[in-house]
């Protein structure tokens, strides 16, 4: 039975691994793939659509509110003694009972009203900045995630490609020392440089491997899903960047102020409604029916009509008065609603002030990280040079094998200085991109 069951579940894995999809995207296809399945952006979706819904059907503030109610109510003498009453005809002996019903309509119109509906429109203007910002900020999340993990997958073949020169190394110093050309600590060297990358290596391989996990999440994809990501980073485009022209060209377009600008007028627009709810004269179109029928499940009351009803229609116009008082309730929230659109107003200035400041680090990183890529590039040549004259060095007896792992780790280091340098470089083009609310970063720089 217990080889049944190790069968059973090497079958399953089998089956597993054979029909997991293998998935090849570049940055785009990602992209693509989060906005189409990623919940947090269905969930602002969702949002959206409240808010049209609202805009859409905001007319129904003309619909006048309307009610029905009907009632059974038993009526009469609960302790007097109906013998005593001198005028029966005049007076009711036993109890009733008493059916009722009614309908009312009133409607008030204020100048409001239409101040209301545009309320509606500039909410939803609102959800549209607010939805169109989160698919920006997620596909700015999904891209520096794609190249993150291009990195970590870069700098693991680099590692990887290490443990191997450690262990070719290795085992060319076991030969060495049975052939009698080394000590026996010399070997031993060789054999824990070898053993001491590959912890390093396994870290890494579970990093990489977690944060493959958390981009499939991202992306909405089944996390037995085998992504293969198709681009990488060595070829990148250098671009020259302005960074006053892009203050000037761009800061008023950012997301955040176009927020923040959003958020000012509907503030305006409510502090208008509130004025004109407070201030202004309402006129209220009513209409009011009411019937009663004494006796109602005594079939002879119908009969002969022992019921009676009440209809009334009327308009009425009231005026708010308390709106003019100074330093009434009305006439403080009107105040306070001019002190909170004054601060949106400074926090948009603070706004432009902190977008130069952003947008002018962007290009100077820019401008930095290009440099320090041509630096490194020229610094992986020369780590690769010596470590190829101290291995031949070494390999000849004019070198000890401390210089050449030395100059091992120095190329290594080289390579991943390179290697970051370039997702360094891309991440703050993304960010200028995000910063100045382009679609496309290529068409409003100049390439290098």
């Amino acid at each position: 039975m217990k080889r049944g069951s190790i069968s059973i579940l090497l079958l399953t894995l089998i089956c597993t691994f054979s029909f997991a999809e293998t998935m090849t995207i570049t940055a785009d296809n990602a992209v693509a793939l989060a906005l189409e399945n990623n919940l947090s952006l269905q969930s602002e979706g969702i949002n959206l659509n409240i808010r049209e819904r609202g805009k859409d059907t905001a007319w129904n503030a003309f619909i006048p509110s309307l009610s029905a109610s009907a009632g059974v109510v038993n009526t009469g003498p609960l302790f007097s003694d109906s013998s005593s009453i001198m005028n029966q005809a005049t007076y009711q002996t036993e109890r009733d009972w008493v059916v009722t019903g009614g309908f009312s309509a009133a409607l008030p119109i204020n100048a409001a009203l239409g101040t209301g509906i545009r309320q509606t429109r500039i909410d939803y203007e609102a959800g549209l900045l607010s939805y169109e910002d989160a698919r920006k900020q997620l596909n700015l999340n999904v891209r520096k995630t794609y190249f993150s993990l291009i990195a970590l997958a870069a700098d693991l073949e680099l590692t990887r490609q290490n443990i191997e020169i450690a262990e070719r190394r290795y085992e060319q110093a076991r030969e060495n020392y049975e052939n009698g050309l080394i000590s026996e600590l010399e070997m031993l060297q060789a054999q824990v440089t070898v053993e001491n990358t590959k912890p390093g290596y396994n870290t890494q391989l579970t990093s990489y491997e977690n944060s493959l996990m958390n981009f499939k999440l991202l992306l909405g994809v089944p996390s037995s899903t085998e992504l293969v990501l198709s681009e990488n980073l060595d070829d990148i485009t250098f671009f020259q960047a302005d960074a006053e022209y892009l203050i000037n060209a761009y800061s008023a377009g950012r997301m955040d102020v176009q927020q923040i600008n959003k958020q000012i007028e509907s503030l305006k627009n409510t502090r208008k409604l509130q004025g004109q709810y407070n201030r202004t004269p309402t006129l209220s179109l009513i209409a009011d029916w009411s019937t009663s029928v004494a006796d109602g499940f005594n079939s002879d009351v119908w009969q002969r009509n022992y019921w009676n009803d009440t209809g009334t229609v009327g308009v009425q116009l009231s005026v708010p008065l308390d709106g003019w008082i100074p330093n009434s309730s009305a006439d403080v929230t009107l105040k306070d609603l001019d002190d909170q659109i004054s601060q949106l107003e400074l926090q948009r200035q603070q706004l432009f002030d902190a977008s130069e400041i952003e947008i002018t680090n962007l290009v100077m990183n820019l401008q930095n990280s290009q440099n320090t890529i041509e630096t490194y590039s020229l610094n992986v040549n020369l780590a690769k040079k010596s470590f190829d004259l101290t291995t031949e060095a070494y390999n000849l007896g004019t070198r000890e094998l401390l210089d050449v792992q030395t100059a091992q780790t120095e190329m290594l280091s080289a390579s991943q200085n390179v290697l970051y340098e370039k997702y360094n470089y891309i991440t703050t083009l993304l960010d200028l991109e995000y910063a100045i609310n382009s679609d496309d970063i290529s068409s409003v720089l100049e390439e290098k």
